[in-house]
């Protein structure tokens, strides 16, 4: 008599099952033959399992008898409930044995993996099943659910030090939008703060940690947030970058559009640190706005590279175009305000400083210039006071007014009178008395400012052949001699400014050109030459 196995395995029943019972059932189906055909009737059978294929060198591990086991045509079909589930816990083979009758038939039969599937729903660490595990389904696949607060519905572990595995890895084949190869969701709709649908910790403490990675090979995104009303990507460090961005020569570390059409900010692009767009028409459409507690906006350009056509520039603006619709345009606008109260406060419009490198080198604190003088063009206009603390040179001068006699329509404008001495003038009209003199009194600063005084006196009203300085000035006065009693005389007298500033500050009447200015003009035009002759280069900032 002998039986042979057609096929071991746990039915689905016992798999669904495993959680609640003792011990899972095994589908056993037989062939038994005796004298070499196929046995019928009632068997009494024993199964025993076995850790090994021979009773020589192996164990017997547990057994159940089933009796009056109806074979037809030597098909036979049991099932096994008695064997403990503890000894398919681990990963060592079993083998069964059977006993029909009193006899053991030969060979014992191996379990194959099917029924030693059964931990795989109760098994807390993956050695206690096969690996790769590989399951099959419909809507869900594995379903993880825990009641603990602090637990975790599934999780997953990389315990190797080295290498990139991954504890969990989550993949979707779908070409569909919105398709995710891991979904992470929070159902609450009122949660606490903080809380979220995916979460990544790196408790490294280094420099090169990442909490949540993101990796996008085409054109799309690396990291996509929405938030209806929020906001997509929210970042915070406390003691470094909130959101610390890189990109290749080409590429721009970040891009932050607020609607379609809308201001774009293009950070650390391949020219510019921050290129922020606002085409807004209406209204006062603003690029950046910024708002600090000491300085709102800081342009820097450092001074790295080096050759003739290089230039740096802190902060450049630049308003509007030919074709503009606009009524007004600033290149740059400066606006500086003082509280209402307290005093010693000083506020700046515009703060120009610049600093000269050595004698060869030119700077300008401010530099001003109307490319085009058509019209009501000006390098500078002040409507105010103008104080210059130091020399003021010009190529020609004049005041403008709106003419007196036409103040609607016209202008009058005279020259300045022009000295290679710094003079200053003083002159009135005075009356002689009964003797023919008359006393000019000047101001009371006069000798502590002025030195070498020239006189001019003109008579008034009739000859006066004797006109003449009595007595030169002392103190604050002069005197005029040779008048006719109750005559008028025109004085007028200038002095060479003495005080410390004229005396710091002397005007160089003639002077040679530096070397790098011979051949070089400060008025190019007059001359009939272009800007290229110039002293003072007019650079024109380039538009964008």
């Amino acid at each position: 008599m002998k039986a042979t196995i057609a096929r071991v395995a746990a039915t689905a029943a016992a798999l669904l099952a495993a959680a609640h019972a003792t011990a899972l059932p095994i589908t056993y189906q037989g062939q038994l033959t005796e004298n070499g055909q196929p046995a019928n009737g009632q068997y009494d059978m024993v199964f025993q399992l076995a850790d090994g294929p021979t009773p020589i060198t192996s164990l017997l591990l547990d057994s159940e008898t089933i009796n009056n086991v109806e074979v037809v045509d030597g098909l036979f079909t049991v099932v096994i409930n008695g064997f403990d589930d503890a000894f398919f816990s681990g990963t060592d083979e079993r083998w069964i044995a059977v006993r029909v009758n009193g006899q053991t038939l030969a060979p014992r039969q191996q379990v194959v993996y099917t029924p030693r599937a059964i931990y795989a729903e109760t098994a807390r660490e993956a050695g206690t099943v096969r690996v790769p595990l590989q399951l099959v389904g419909g809507l869900v696949v594995i379903e993880g659910a825990t009641t603990d607060p602090d637990g975790s519905g599934v999780r997953g572990i990389q315990a190797s030090s080295s290498g990139t595995g991954a504890g969990v890895y989550g993949r979707t084949d779908s070409g569909s939008g919105s398709a995710s190869g891991v979904l992470g969701e929070v159902t609450d709709t009122t949660p606490g703060g903080f809380s979220a649908g995916v979460s990544g910790i790196n408790r490294g403490t280094g420099a090169s940690g990442v909490g949540v990675s993101g990796v996008q090979f085409g054109s799309g995104w690396g990291v996509y947030g929405f938030a209806p009303d929020g906001a997509g990507i929210r970042a915070r460090s406390d003691d470094g970058y909130g959101v610390d961005a890189s990109t290749g020569l080409n590429g721009t570390a970040a891009l932050r559009a607020s609607r379609p059409n809308g201001p774009t900010a293009s950070l650390s692009t391949r020219d510019y640190a921050i290129d922020a767009r606002n085409t807004v028409v209406e209204g006062e459409g603003t690029a950046i706005y910024a708002e600090g507690g000491n300085t709102a906006i800081h342009g820097f350009a450092p001074g790295d590279g080096f050759g003739a056509g290089l230039s740096r520039t802190g902060v450049l603006g630049i308003a509007g175009d030919s074709v503009s619709g606009a009524q007004t345009f600033y290149g740059v606008r400066g606006f500086g305000v003082n509280p209402v109260s307290g005093g010693s406060r000083t506020a700046f419009g515009v703060y120009g400083i610049a600093q000269v490198g050595n004698s060869a080198n030119s700077a300008y604190g401010v530099y001003g210039t109307v490319p085009n003088l058509s019209g009501n063009s000006y390098a500078g206009f002040f409507a105010g006071p103008v104080h210059v603390a130091g020399n003021l040179s010009k190529s020609s001068g004049s005041f403008k007014i709106d003419h007196p006699m036409d103040p609607e329509n016209m202008y009058l404008s005279h020259s300045f009178v022009e000295s290679p001495e710094m003079l200053n003038v003083y002159s009135g009209v005075a009356v002689f008395d009964e003797m023919g003199n008359a006393t000019v009194e000047l101001p009371t600063y006069f000798e502590a400012l002025n030195d070498r005084p020239r006189y001019q006196l003109t008579a008034i009203g009739g000859a006066m052949p004797s006109l003449h300085v009595a007595e030169k000035i002392e103190g604050r006065s002069f005197v005029i001699g040779g008048g006719l009693p109750g005559k008028e005389v025109s004085w007028e007298v200038s002095a060479v400014r003495k005080d410390p500033s004229a005396l710091h500050r002397p005007i160089i009447v003639e002077e040679s050109k530096a070397p790098q200015h011979r051949g070089l003009y400060l008025d190019p035009a007059a001359y009939g030459l272009d800007a290229s002759h110039g002293i003072h280069t007019q650079h024109q900032p380039k538009a964008n």
